[in-house]
């Protein structure tokens, strides 16, 4: 076959006229920042905020809660719970105490209905000028496991009741008032584990100085 340069040359002048065609321009904007970050002593308010014990950190000027963080379930087993990063700091009398980020629980159970009371607190340390907070909780993270037919996260606050967190399906509650020196206990109802296995869960806390939702 004869090559025909002047097809060629044609078809090279119409790939270089799409190429300009399809050149794009950009205007360009942007943000720059820097992200001040203080220790965990100067925290107040909502940052001065986490989960806490005070069966470990004794004396601690928080409502008592977490005193059942290592209780026996069956057999030889108990429970677990594995504190998080430390957000927030102050020393009493020459003794630190601490409230923690997050908090990583295991629960070993056998089959049937349990409580699980008091497993672990969640408080808002500050002094008589700080403002209040108010508490959000959303399931992120739901348990699909059939082994689980019903698990709730009850809210405990000066003994009474103030929030039920349905751990099936992505349920939410709030807004939890907290004062300075107040405190949430935990528990855990679970009823008709049905059969071996493992049901995990993850459970988000939003706090704010201000009433506002963050969903």
């Amino acid at each position: 076959m004869r090559f025909d340069r002047k097809y060629l040359a044609i078809v090279l002048v119409a790939v270089a006229l799409a190429t300009v065609a399809n050149a794009t321009a950009f205007a360009y904007r942007w943000i720059s920042g820097t992200i001040n970050v203080a220790p965990a002593t100067s925290a107040r308010g909502a940052a001065c905020t986490g989960f806490y014990s005070s069966a470990s950190q004794s004396g601690i000027n928080l409502p008592n809660a977490g005193t059942n963080y290592n209780a026996p379930t069956y057999g030889n087993n108990q429970i677990s719970v594995t504190p998080g990063n430390v957000v927030c700091s102050w020393t009493v009398d020459t003794k630190q105490y601490e409230l923690y980020e997050s908090i990583t629980v295991s629960m070993p159970v056998t089959v049937g209905s349990w409580y699980i009371k008091d497993f672990y607190g969640f408080g808002y340390y500050g002094t008589t000028t700080d403002p209040k907070v108010y508490v959000y909780l959303v399931v992120e993270d739901p348990i699909d496991e059939v082994t689980v037919t019903e698990a709730k996260l009850v809210l405990v606050k000066d003994g009474n009741v103030v929030g039920e967190l349905n751990l099936k399906e992505s349920s939410k509650v709030g807004p939890i008032e907290l004062s300075p020196g107040e405190g949430l206990r935990l528990d855990l109802r679970l009823t008709s584990v049905t059969s071996a296995g493992d049901a995990s869960f993850k459970v988000a806390f939003y706090v704010s100085q201000e009433s506002e939702a963050p969903w």
